[in-house]
């Protein structure tokens, strides 16, 4: 049995979509019983409650206080949050994992599994994970002789902290038979590190082709519109999402919460939906505008029209991946002017089809070497 540790406790569509990925083409590819390993702390969940929990790092100890923020703006959308969080469970109870969780690191036995894929998303990024989690870098005491193997691990840019680096070496060097990352920029870092051989591969979401991705997808009531997405606000990017939208004369369709003090009436946000509904209205959209990674991926996947927003610190696994598939024209960086030809010159899909499928082969190629004489 293959099993997989990620980021799948998000209430987040690109966590819960990646992991959904990874886990369908081991299936697919290997023939192999493949399972989330339901590891999912409350330093990790409690964000994603109703009334949130932050954990934060104090003097090296952990500690916990309530996101008053956070639980005004859930309150305030109150029965949209309770769909939309009823959704993600649907999703992750059907599609990923229905085992009960295990909340503590001294608590995951491995000793049925033959092989474990870490990542990918952010596993080895210490801002999110608090510090270099245990789980993550393969610290797990009941392992049997399971053996572990990172996919497309991130550190959710091309560096790491020096204060974490020696824990990172001996425990990945100890832990891991094979190690790949998602941002190819990182490699030559933790090769440096490591004194190994490191391989760039896709986010698994790009390991499924278009058909599989709209099976999957709830399609909502409209179509034609402009899909909106972001993970931090951007006056530029929204200032020429509303031109954008007087101009084509488009409504224009929002995914991501609010941000603070949003008032804009142009836009129709929509955050009840899972995954399903997420991919949903891409199919259904006509232009996607958007800083999040994920955003991006499923407008190349479902070969949208879109732009894409530089992020202000995580810009690394954007910029990686539009170089991969010749598209880096799409990307607009801080302080430079976004175009309307931009947006409307036609994307040769032909082309970036043949240029992803070479990446996908390499992708491939590394999950195939590292099942093989494990079942």
């Amino acid at each position: 049995m293959i099993g997989i540790l990620t980021f799948h406790w998000a209430d987040d569509y690109g966590a819960m979509l990646q992991a959904y990925a990874l886990k369908h083409y081991i299936e697919k590819s290997q023939g192999d019983k493949v399972k989330i390993v339901p590891y999912a702390p409350i330093k990790f969940t409690g964000r994603y409650w109703l009334c949130p929990v932050v954990a934060r790092q104090d003097a090296g100890k952990l500690k916990y206080c309530f996101a008053l923020y956070a639980f005004k703006r859930n309150l305030s959308n109150f029965f949209c949050f309770l769909k939309r969080r009823k959704n993600m469970r649907r999703f992750r109870r059907v599609y990923l994992t229905s085992e009960p969780v295990i909340r503590r690191v001294d608590r995951i036995s491995l000793e049925k599994y033959s092989c474990v894929f870490v990542g990918s998303d952010q596993v080895w990024n210490p801002e999110i994970t608090f510090g270099l989690d245990d789980a993550y870098i393969g610290k797990i005491k009941k392992n049997g002789n399971c053996k572990f193997v990172s996919y497309g691990a991130s550190f959710g840019g091309n560096m790491i902290s020096d204060k974490y680096l020696l824990d990172l070496k001996t425990a990945v060097n100890r832990n891991f038979t094979a190690i790949s990352l998602r941002e190819i920029s990182a490699v030559p870092l933790l090769g440096k590190i490591l004194n190994r051989n490191i391989t760039d591969v896709l986010d698994p979401t790009l390991l499924l082709d278009r058909k599989e991705w709209e099976r999957l997808g709830k399609l909502p009531d409209k179509r034609g519109y402009i899909l909106f997405i972001y993970t931090e606000y951007n006056e530029q990017m929204v200032q020429y999402l509303h031109e954008l939208s007087i101009e084509l004369q488009r409504k224009v369709i929002q995914l991501s919460v609010p941000w603070p003090g949003q008032k804009e009436n142009w836009i129709d946000i929509k955050m009840d939906g899972g995954p399903s509904e997420f991919i949903g209205y891409f199919k259904n959209a006509s232009y996607v505008v958007t800083n999040s990674f994920h955003g991006m991926v499923f407008s190349v996947l479902l070969e949208k029209q879109f732009i894409v927003f530089s992020h202000s610190s995580k810009n690394a696994r954007i910029e990686d991946f539009l170089k991969k598939i010749h598209l880096d024209s799409r990307l607009i960086r801080v302080g430079k002017l976004s175009t309307k030809e931009l947006m409307m010159s036609k994307i040769d899909w032909k082309y970036v089809k043949q240029l992803l499928e070479r990446e996908k082969e390499l992708s491939f190629k590394f999950i195939q070497e590292n099942c093989e004489g494990i079942k």
